[in-house]
């Protein structure tokens, strides 16, 4: 939903920026102390190095090389934590606003009069099973018209090139048959491969993949590298309850 949506990324934009903040705050404090303290441990130094007193000189050398330590392991660990931190508090935040959000609409569609709709077990397992039974089928269809199987089934290392190629042949001749029965395809974009292309603020991602140098927001200008697929026309075949969806190809036996 667009409002889960645009309540994500500006709660993302406030977390990071807070964060941001505290970070510089944390930072800028660290190194004010850690920059007194190391004053305080140069005038201990020379203090002890008039006095001539040894053990002095070994207790601030252990704390000349804690404060190296800090200096170079507790900028990036401090970042890192943070940002983890604010993340995890952006994940609960979308999660529960995301939550929040259904109730609400479920509550209206009651106070409405709509009848709410939810997929029982049932209905999942026999959507499932439609799927399942739907790519078998074109499976099916495929060996039908190509002998699909039977060409992946084989161990090609046994052939040479020229046996392959006149094999492949055949079989995307009559596999192309077979799809252009079910189906018609056109292009996602009419522009040809090798056009620019102003990809709009409004694109779906799930119709237009980004690729190369994707920084900032849209819009995007870029090349056309592949004009994508769609089904202009789509014919699914009505299957047959009686026929077991398991089976791609019948075995065939012939009667001597």
């Amino acid at each position: 939903m667009e409002i889960i949506k645009a309540y994500s990324r500006g709660s993302l934009f406030w977390i990071i920026l807070f964060t941001s903040l505290l970070c510089i705050l944390l930072h800028s404090a660290f190194h004010f102390a850690v920059g007194v303290t190391s004053e305080k441990v140069l005038h201990l130094f020379v203090a002890q190095a008039n006095a001539g007193l040894p053990e002095t000189e070994a207790f601030v050398s252990q704390i000349t090389t804690i404060i190296d330590m800090l200096k170079v392991w507790f900028v990036p660990v401090s970042t890192g934590l943070f940002f983890l931190f604010g993340f995890c508090v952006w994940f609960f935040l979308h999660r529960s606003f995301a939550g929040l959000v259904r109730e609400t609409d479920l509550a209206n569609q009651k106070k409405e009069g709509k009848p709410v709709m939810k997929a029982s077990a049932e209905d999942k397992k026999q959507r499932k099973q439609n799927d399942s039974r739907l790519f078998l089928h074109l499976l099916s269809v495929f060996q039908r018209e190509g002998r699909l199987m039977d060409f992946l089934s084989e161990d090609l290392d046994e052939y040479e090139d020229d046996q392959i190629g006149a094999a492949v042949r055949s079989i995307h001749e009559n596999c192309k048959k077979a799809v252009n029965k079910y189906l018609v395809s056109g292009a996602v974009l009419d522009e040809d491969e090798g056009d620019e292309i102003t990809v709009s603020p409004e694109f779906d991602p799930n119709v237009i993949k980004l690729t190369g140098n994707v920084t900032g927001e849209p819009p995007f200008k870029g090349v056309v590298r592949h004009r994508g697929w769609k089904a202009a026309r789509l014919e699914l075949p009505t299957l047959s309850s009686r026929q077991d969806p398991h089976i791609i190809a019948p075995a065939e036996v012939e009667i001597l």
